[in-house]
């Protein structure tokens, strides 16, 4: 038997575990903090089900540019991992380029060439 559990559900029970990480500290500073916490995970929650924006840094695989986005793993203490695949097809100086440069695959996207559509879609040259 499978249980579906619905994206309201989901959001929900992710609210809750949320609410449940109030910082025992009760200093009006980090209380302030924490509700500023809440208050943007409420806003970023239901994005959830479409997807989230985080940009990734080709610095380390746990290197990301902070978007609001990330305040749900922060709360949660999810460590977020990336990976990237190199396209042997495309020349190597444009994913050079991004290794070396340390740049977010955001800011490279304009200096990165569009490749041929033969080698997008893996058809032959």
């Amino acid at each position: 038997q499978t249980e579906v559990v619905t994206a309201e559900e989901l959001m929900a029970h992710l609210g809750n575990c949320i609410l449940a990480t109030q910082p025992k500290d009760t200093s009006e500073g980090l209380q302030l903090n924490f509700q500023q916490n809440i208050s943007d995970t409420m806003t970023v929650l239901p994005k959830l089900s479409t997807g989230l924006d985080v940009n990734v840094r080709f610095t380390g695989v746990s290197d990301f540019e902070y978007t609001p986005e990330c305040i749900v793993f922060d709360l949660l203490n999810i460590p977020l991992y990336h990976g990237w695949l190199v396209d042997p097809q495309v020349s190597p100086p444009a994913w050079l380029l991004v290794l070396l440069g340390g740049h977010s695959g955001v800011q490279m996207i304009p200096e990165i060439p569009s490749p041929k559509p033969s080698v997008m879609f893996g058809m032959g040259p």
